[in-house]
């Protein structure tokens, strides 16, 4: 195996790099989530590299979200998780410095989509879940914390219903950031009682299959949020001034 893998324009790439992208292709195309890996030695007969490139290796695929090992249980494949996503997302927004508007923009983009499509997949089991969360979301005594997890369950809950799974996985990826977001725009005055109502429209909508209804409904839910959070820090701007 050539050391760099060069060809002419592009940059050297390490030997253990070649070795993990190797195995991911395999990970990917031909195992599953639990497969033990052959070992270490197994592995660098197979490459015809140091059991030292092998582990280099390893320790890359573990970065990558997709290898675990266990003491005396060897290494197995592990499966990616919409919440590693979500951690790459907000790192992500935070070094790009993305705004919040940007942010309502792409939930605008996925959680319309979801509702429409919604509204004509989702099974009377997924609607009554949903009837249950919003329940769930009208006691007074949840925490912050508690009430923007529910709140973001609801939205997930519909994406998962839209008979696309990459709209859950993907919506499930900004949900610490919907989370943030939730939780402060329910802090301006009659946010929360505004949002349980915009709620329960959507889910009228869903009930009644009506897709129309349901992206105005979403979309109308979005641009009062947005409203809500932009209020939000405009009082937190006015609170720090002396």
């Amino acid at each position: 195996m050539d050391p760099y893998g060069t060809a002419p324009g592009l940059q050297k790439v390490p030997l253990y790099e070649q070795v993990a992208n190797l195995l991911e292709s395999q990970i990917l195309n031909q195992l599953e989530d639990g497969d033990l890996l052959p070992s270490e030695q197994q592995l660098a007969e197979k490459f015809l590299v140091s059991r030292t490139i092998i582990r280099e290796a390893q320790k890359l695929l573990k970065e990558r979200g997709l290898i675990d090992s266990k003491a005396g249980k060897g290494t197995y494949v592990t499966r990616l998780h919409a919440q590693d996503i979500a951690v790459v997302f907000s790192r992500l927004i935070r070094m790009e410095r993305i705004d919040y508007i940007s942010v309502f923009d792409m939930r605008n983009i996925l959680e319309v989509e979801a509702v429409a499509r919604a509204s004509q997949h989702a099974t009377p089991e997924e609607l009554a879940k949903m009837a249950e969360m919003l329940e769930t979301l009208k006691d007074p005594n949840l925490s912050e914390i508690e009430y923007s997890e529910y709140d973001f369950s609801f939205h997930y809950m519909i994406a998962k219903a839209s008979g696309n799974p990459l709209l859950a996985v993907m919506t499930e990826a900004i949900g610490s950031l919907c989370r943030e977001i939730i939780s402060r725009a329910v802090k301006t005055r009659g946010g929360i009682e505004d949002a349980l109502w915009r709620h329960e429209l959507i889910l009228k909508m869903l009930c009644e299959h009506n897709e129309a209804g349901a992206r105005e409904a979403m979309r109308g839910h979005l641009d009062k949020s947005q409203e809500n959070y932009h209020q939000y820090l405009e009082h937190l701007s006015d609170s720090k001034e002396p």
